[in-house]
């Protein structure tokens, strides 16, 4: 089978398309022939090496983590799946990726997947769906947003922005989200108060607000954690942007966190109820065939993200 695999951590360079075994079937685990990857910055920064103090791989690797296929062979110990599903998902990072004609995936991290999505939509859910569902609802890490209350997005019309908002939406929030100027439109569709964070009074009359969850670069953290309410919370899903920043915010009162997707692995089967039931609109915007892999890559880093970008493996 044909599978996007880095053989160091020299960035692009070192990344190709190799020919290599399909994988077995393990007996907990499905084994999905693909039609559509989705591409996330994991996959980038994978390739540079960025992200090896926390995952471990064994050289060469698979890339790529969300999927959509259809079932191919069923594990002995595994139930309610048969070959011939239609099946979406998320394989763990340090698991061999869905950059590949086939993937080898633990049942548990694989959902069906509803017949109104096509699998380029499908696959450009896990992970963005994860990231924003940790950092709006989870207590631990995230803002824990409850009915009534209101939060502004930041970075809404990107990948984990576009569902953050309709997740918030869901959940019976009011969303303010900002972004640029050209996908203030978006941002209006699905279902947010639009702000153009390049405008000078892009926050003049918010008010007060009970949390942020940043999916940007945090460079403008400081002014947003000033519309905070005092017993609100900051929520960033790139890393908080300074030492002593949220030593800083709470002395005010405001909580400063840093959400994880990995970390709301366990409420992937709510999560996909949630897509099953039509709550979420996914936004696509870039579809290349796999083997434009280098392209889509590369893509991730143009700026003013909208929606997601998607690898074609299986028309």
């Amino acid at each position: 089978m044909r599978a996007v695999r880095f053989h160091d951590y020299s960035g692009l360079t070192g990344v190709r398309i190799d020919h290599i075994p399909t994988p077995p079937v393990d007996p907990g685990a499905l084994l999905v022939r693909v039609h559509a990857a989705g591409v996330n910055p994991f996959d980038r920064y994978a390739v540079e090496g960025y992200v090896n103090a926390f995952v471990s791989f064994t050289l060469p690797a698979v890339l790529g983590r969300d999927f959509s296929g259809v079932v191919e062979a069923v594990g002995k110990e595994v139930a309610g799946f048969r070959t011939g599903d239609a099946v979406f998902g998320q394989a763990a990072a340090d698991a061999e990726g869905t950059f590949a004609d086939y993937v080898t995936i633990p049942c548990d991290r694989a959902a069906r997947k509803p017949e109104k999505l096509s699998h380029i939509e499908a696959a450009s859910l896990p992970n963005v769906l994860m990231a924003a569902w940790d950092g709006l609802f989870s207590t631990a890490r995230g803002l824990d947003v409850q009915p009534g209350q209101t939060i502004l997005i930041n970075g809404a019309a990107g990948g984990i922005g576009s569902v953050a908002v309709q997740l918030a939406r869901w959940r019976g929030a009011r969303v303010i989200g900002t972004a640029s100027a050209g996908n203030l439109d978006l941002v209006r569709q699905l279902g947010a108060e639009p702000r153009d964070y390049a405008a000078s009074d892009w926050l003049d009359d918010l008010g007060q607000i009970d949390g942020v969850l940043d999916s940007a670069d945090g460079s403008n953290a400081d002014t947003l954690c000033e519309k905070v309410r005092s017993g609100g919370r900051y929520v960033a899903l790139r890393g908080l942007p300074s030492a002593g920043f949220a030593e800083r915010w709470a002395a005010k009162d405001i909580a400063c966190r840093v959400a994880s997707g990995p970390d709301s692995a366990g409420a992937w089967p709510d999560m996909a109820k949630v897509v099953a039931e039509g709550t979420i609109r996914p936004v696509v915007t870039e579809i290349y065939p796999l083997e434009q892999f280098g392209d889509a890559l590369a893509a991730l880093g143009s700026g003013h993200a909208r929606g997601k970008t998607v690898l074609v493996v299986r028309d």
